[in-house]
C-alpha cells in the first residue's frame, strides 16, 4: 500500500470513529499500553473501549499507570514526584492538576480524591502529626467512592498507616478486608500484612506462621513472587525479634541479591532489616554500610529512611565516627522532624 493509500485510510478511521478523549492504561504483567476510553469501572476492573478493536476488561491489580484524558501535564509530573518520595511537591500537582481540569469524567474525579489520599497518607508515614488527618482522608475516599480501581490499594495503605499509629485493632479489621480481593497477590498481601501485625504485638509463632504461608503461596507470576520477597522479610523480622540475627542475616542476603531491584521497598526494608541485625551483632561498620544503602538508593520509603537515619547515627557513633554520627542525626531532624525516629534520637533512646 502507498504512503497516500494509507493516508486515505487513516482519514477514513477518523472520521468514522466515536469522537472520544484517549485514557492509556500501561499494564503491569506485559508493559503494554492499552488506548481508549474508559467506560465502566469498579473495585476490580476496568473496562476500556478502544478507537479499534474489541473492548477490554483490565484487572485492577495489572494496572501499572494511567494517562488519563484531561489530566494534564500536572498530574503526570505529580505521579513522578510521589514515585520519587517528594510527596509534598506531589500534592502541591494534584491539587492543581484537580482544580485544571476541564470537564473531567467520574473516574478521573475519583482518581484526583483516591491519590490526594494515597499521598497524604505516605507523608504521615513519618510525621505522626499527620496520621489523624490522613486516615480520615483514606476511609473518606473509600467511603465516597468505593467503586474505583484504587480501592484495595487505598485499603493495603490504610492498614499499614494504622500500623504505622499502633492501632493494631484497626489494623486487623483493615487486613481482613484486604484479604476480600480476588487476586492472589493481594491475599498473600493481606496475609503479609497480619504477619507484621502480629510481630508488632509480639506473637511471633502467629507472624512466622503467617509469613510462611504466604511464602509457600506465591506463585511464578513477577507480582507474587514480589510478596514471596515480602514474606521473607516478615521472617527475617520475626527472628531478629527473636535474636536469631544469623538466620535473619541468611534471609536478608537473599532478598538483597536476588529479590526483585524495580520494587524499592523490599530492598530499602531488606537493608534496614540487615543493618539492625547486624547492629545487634556488635559489627557497627558493616550495619552503618547497609543503612547508608538506604539513605543513598531508598529514599523513597520516608518511613523506612527515617528509621535508617537513626541507626545510622547510632550505628556510626558506635563505630568511633562521631562526625558521620552527628550529620546523619542532623539529616534525621531536618527531613523528618515529627517522625517518632527523631523522638527517639532526641531522647537519647
Amino acid at each position: 500500500m502507498t504512503r497516500q493509500s494509507w493516508a486515505i485510510v487513516a482519514m477514513a478511521l477518523f472520521a468514522t470513529a466515536p469522537a472520544f478523549g484517549l485514557d492509556t492504561i500501561t499494564r503491569k504483567s506485559d508493559g503494554k499500553k492499552v488506548a481508549g476510553a474508559i467506560t465502566e469501572m469498579s473495585k476490580t476492573e476496568i473496562n476500556i473501549k478502544k478507537a479499534v478493536g474489541e473492548p477490554e476488561v483490565i484487572q485492577a491489580n495489572d494496572v501499572a499507570a494511567i494517562d488519563w484524558d484531561g489530566g494534564g501535564p500536572e498530574l503526570r509530573l505529580g505521579y513522578t514526584d510521589e514515585a520519587a518520595g517528594k510527596f509534598e511537591t506531589a500534592l502541591t500537582r494534584y491539587t492543581k492538576a484537580k482544580g485544571d481540569a476541564k470537564n473531567p469524567s467520574e473516574h478521573l474525579k475519583a482518581e484526583f480524591d483516591y491519590i490526594i489520599a494515597r499521598v497524604n497518607a505516605q507523608a504521615a508515614m513519618s510525621d505522626a502529626a499527620k496520621q489523624d488527618a490522613a486516615i480520615k482522608g483514606l476511609l473518606a475516599v473509600q467511603k465516597s467512592r468505593p467503586e474505583h480501581f484504587r480501592y484495595y490499594e487505598s485499603v493495603y495503605v490504610l492498614s499499614q498507616l494504622q500500623l504505622a499509629m499502633g492501632d493494631f485493632a484497626g489494623a486487623r479489621a483493615t487486613t481482613d478486608l484486604l484479604s476480600k480481593a480476588p487476586w492472589n497477590d493481594y491475599k498473600l498481601l493481606s496475609k503479609i500484612a497480619s504477619g507484621r501485625i502480629s510481630v508488632a504485638e509480639n506473637k511471633l509463632d502467629d507472624a512466622a506462621k503467617e509469613f510462611e504461608a504466604a511464602a509457600a503461596a506465591a506463585t511464578d507470576t513477577p507480582a507474587d513472587q514480589a510478596r514471596k520477597y515480602e514474606a521473607m522479610l516478615g521472617q527475617a523480622r520475626a527472628l531478629i525479634a527473636q535474636s536469631k540475627f544469623e538466620d535473619a542475616l541468611k534471609i536478608l542476603e537473599t532478598v538483597t541479591e536476588k529479590g526483585p531491584a524495580d520494587e524499592a521497598s523490599i530492598q530499602a526494608e531488606a537493608f534496614v532489616l540487615q543493618g539492625n541485625a547486624l547492629q545487634s551483632l556488635g559489627r557497627m561498620k558493616e550495619a552503618a554500610m547497609s543503612y547508608l544503602h538506604v539513605d543513598i538508593l531508598f529514599r523513597k520509603d520516608t518511613a523506612l529512611h527515617a528509621e535508617a537515619l537513626y541507626n545510622l547515627s547510632k550505628a556510626w557513633k558506635q563505630a568511633q565516627f562521631p562526625d558521620r554520627s552527628e550529620e546523619a542525626g542532623a539529616k534525621l531532624v531536618q527531613l523528618y522532624p515529627n517522625s517518632s525516629w527523631r523522638k527517639k534520637l532526641a531522647s537519647g533512646q
